[in-house]
């Protein structure tokens, strides 16, 4: 994912995003407030070798330089600093009320690099107490070191000796970071958590959620959007039931950049074949409704009901849709038995007819392709819904004889893997699609600015009505 397709995740995910950042940001506030300040303080401890530690210290003198031995020792001073032989002893003596292990989470020791030096740190709530245990630690640790921990035989002396050359003092400011630096780490991983969360979600969201989900996937320009409304789920193209209507407008604008987009010439350049990578995202609607546009600009229109698998523009159109495509395909019918005329003289649809088992052989038949050629000849524009491509590839059929492929997205209902599939086939074929049409995408808010033109239906009066009772109440409120 690049950095643009990064910021492209969070932008679709804004909410969930800002809902993490708030949980976290809060938290860590909540946390910063509600803790108690903690307190630490270092004693140093110097450690050197004793030239005069008697037989054992001679013997081992022979054996080891005074300098690696007491380096090497120095390393396991930090762990030994938290054992109960280092630390009852100061439970013992400060009458602290915890016990060996609790002790030891509060205390630390490092050795800092290329020195003989033990840096000893306790924390704790009170700052005095802090110093009190850092010491007396500092303090154990020497006793042991120098006595008891290398021989039990009081006449051998230890071969190291360590002087406390820094006493803890008592720290003034606590240790840990303040209220202000909490609150700005919060808000800062606040952002990035949000950020990861948004980027997750993306990952895992498989729906084509907007235009730029399926352009990332099908390079190919987006001609028009077609907005989720109940009124495409009519008995009638919204370009015949609201003809003054904002959706009504949302296909024309289609009908008009996909009219710069078709070729010029060819075999058949006013073949228009619609299809979808999945089912159940708008391509009938759009084939309808599109054909209805061409029809109302006064060009001759021919919409074929392809998707002989599960035919559908005949119910959209309210149609008797037992006789079509395949009795014609078939020659069990002529094309005026066909063939309806729907709404103007311009207007014709040839609906699927019955089921047929065999789709696949009938489009690529040659009374198909002899179909194409008349119908090419006749028409200023053929429109034909096709199967998805999920179901079958009879798009690619049609583009092959020349047509003009119009990819329909249904905007959370596609999925991301059913496009991926679609183009990876297509590429195959070596078919191009022209453009994409989104379906099902929101409303946008229309400019207080603009003026709308909705007519004089039932649909526009509502609007216009809601529009001014809406200009009405904004005068009042400022006045």
């Amino acid at each position: 994912m690049t950095i643009l397709g990064l910021f492209k995740a969070i932008k679709r995910h804004i909410i969930p995003a800002v809902i993490v950042f708030a949980v976290v940001a809060a938290g860590m506030g909540v946390y910063a407030f509600t803790r108690v300040p903690m307190y630490s303080a270092t004693a140093t401890v110097f450690a050197s070798y004793k030239s005069d530690a008697g037989a054992g210290g001679d013997a081992m003198s022979q054996r080891y330089s005074a300098t690696s031995y007491i380096d090497t020792q120095l390393k396991s001073y930090p762990n030994l600093v938290k054992t109960e032989a280092i630390l009852q002893p100061v439970i013992d003596e400060l009458g602290l009320h915890v016990t060996v292990d609790e002790l030891a989470a509060n205390v630390e020791a490092t050795q800092p690099d290329e020195t003989y030096m033990v840096d000893i740190t306790a924390t704790d709530p009170d700052a005095q107490q802090a110093a009190k245990i850092a010491n007396a630690v500092a303090k154990s640790l020497k006793d042991q070191v120098s006595t008891t921990l290398y021989s039990s035989d009081s006449s051998v002396t230890s071969p190291i000796n360590l002087s406390i050359v820094q006493s803890a003092q008592v720290p003034k400011w606590p240790s840990s970071a303040g209220k202000k630096n909490l609150i700005a780490a919060g808000a800062a991983l606040g952002i990035i958590m949000g950020a990861l969360w948004a980027i997750i979600l993306d990952f895992l969201d498989k729906k084509i959620r907007q235009a730029s989900d399926l352009q990332e996937i099908m390079d190919v320009p987006i001609l028009g959007s077609l907005t989720r409304n109940d009124v495409y789920a009519g008995k009638a193209p919204v370009i015949i039931s609201r003809p003054a209507s904002r959706e009504a407008e949302e296909v024309r604008r289609l009908r008009m950049n996909l009219t710069y987009v078709m070729p010029d010439n060819g075999e058949h350049p006013n073949l228009i074949v619609i299809t979808s990578a999945g089912v159940s995202e708008g391509k009938t609607t759009t084939a309808v409704n599109l054909a209805a546009a061409y029809a109302e600009a006064g060009k001759k229109i021919l919409l074929i009901d392809a998707d002989l698998r599960n035919p559908s523009v005949a119910k959209a159109l309210s149609m008797n849709g037992a006789v079509g495509l395949s009795q014609l395909l078939t020659y069990q019918v002529k094309s005026t038995d066909a063939i309806q005329q729907y709404w103007k003289e311009n207007f014709h649809v040839l609906p699927a007819g019955k089921r047929a088992p065999n789709p696949g052989i009938l489009f690529n038949s040659k009374a198909m392709k002899s179909l194409l050629d008349q119908v090419s000849g006749l028409y200023d524009y053929v429109i034909i819904d096709t199967a998805p491509l999920k179901v079958a590839n009879d798009a690619a059929v049609f583009v092959k004889e020349g047509a003009t492929m119009l990819f329909v997205s249904g905007l959370g209902h596609g999925e991301k893997n059913d496009v991926r599939a679609a183009v990876e086939e297509l590429e195959t074929l070596d078919v191009t699609v022209a453009g994409a049409v989104l379906n099902f995408s929101e409303e946008e808010k229309p400019d207080d600015n603009y003026y709308y033109y909705y007519g004089d239906s039932e649909d526009g009066k509502s609007r216009r009505n809601k529009r001014k009772s809406s200009q009405k109440k904004r005068k009042n409120t400022q006045k």
